[in-house]
């Protein structure tokens, strides 16, 4: 067995740092689908070299085993709090800008990735996947453009993250097999797993009349789009076709049989793991569990612990518990 180093290296406004130079003492970096911003936490000596930076300078950080690191996070510097055991900095992922931006503007006849495009012109794109069509969307300047973002990713059943150079990430969650096998006993340090309550998901109805007729059709408003139906229904004056009304229905009721199982997987430093991967874990005591699906990836390295990281997850659907409780 190969003794591993575990090493950050930090690229502060164009300059690289190794760990050791950079004088660390913590590093913690949250990476997730939950809305927020990826973020970044470093604590270092006082005479660091990043004890220097100022907010708004740019930051990249690579991790892995010394000479193998990979980029896992890129931003900017966001707060910077000194005091006499050091030094704390604080960053954001570059797609931050997105929440300082705002714009009234209204879309015709375009498809989702058409706008989202459109609404993140001014930051890097890494992928965006959207070809719902929408007939009209608004947005308007009481709100940011990351607020407008989020909001179309619900309706369409897509997921808004970044990708480890700070680019905008807009995709639907794709199914498929597994991309890593976690052994317990082996790469898989510590779990927590188990059923949960499952979110009721709503039905979804189109806004108006000629909708089941088709996107051709002359459109209008119906007095009543839920039917009278006594359960929960969303209405989307956006959709004016059927098919987009059942693609987030089915995207909804997707998601709240995902959550029916959730945890949490510890594993030494893995920096090519990243949010919406999925993951198969063997050799359980309990059992097995289906595929999982990965919420939310949170890499620590400091002197006691190392490298360790905890992955937030769920079930990846089409599957029950296993042999879990």
């Amino acid at each position: 067995m190969s003794l591993v180093r575990p090493n950050a290296i930090f690229t502060l406004a164009g300059r690289d740092y190794s760990a050791a130079e950079a004088a660390l003492v913590r590093l913690e970096i949250h990476l997730g689908l939950s809305g927020a911003h990826d973020s970044a936490a470093l604590a270092v000596w006082p005479r660091s070299v990043l004890a220097e930076a100022a907010p708004g300078d740019t930051l990249a950080i690579s991790l892995g085993n010394l000479d193998e690191e990979e980029a896992v996070w890129s931003g900017e510097v966001t707060a910077l709090r000194a005091g006499p055991d050091g030094a704390l900095l604080e960053g954001l992922a570059a797609t931050v800008a997105l929440s300082r931006a705002r714009r009234s503007q209204t879309w015709t006849s375009q498809t989702v990735g058409d706008v989202v495009r459109d609404m993140a012109s001014d930051i890097t794109v890494d992928e965006v996947q959207g070809d719902l069509q929408l007939e009209a969307y608004s947005v308007d300047d009481r709100r940011s453009l990351w607020s407008h973002l989020l909001e179309l990713a619900a309706l369409t059943g897509a997921e808004v993250g970044c990708s480890p150079d700070g680019g905008l990430r807009f995709i639907p969650i794709q199914p498929g097999a597994a991309d890593v096998t976690l052994r317990f006993g082996a790469e898989l340090l510590g779990w927590h797993l188990g059923p949960g309550s499952a979110p009721t998901a709503p039905s979804v109805a189109p806004s108006g009349a000629a909708s089941s007729a088709g996107s051709e059709k002359w459109h209008w408003i119906q007095r009543d789009p839920a039917g009278g139906a006594s359960a929960p229904v969303r209405v989307i004056p956006a959709f004016r076709t059927r098919d987009a009304a059942d693609q987030l229905g089915q995207a909804l009721s997707a998601r709240a049989s995902r959550a029916s199982l959730r945890g949490h997987l510890t594993v030494p430093g893995r920096a090519d793991l990243r949010p919406g991967a999925r993951v198969d874990v063997s050799s359980l005591p309990a059992g097995d569990p289906p595929t999982l699906r990965v919420l939310a990836v949170d890499h620590v390295l400091d002197a006691r612990a190392g490298f360790t990281t905890t992955l937030t997850v769920e079930s990846a659907g089409g599957g029950g518990l296993g042999g879990l409780p």
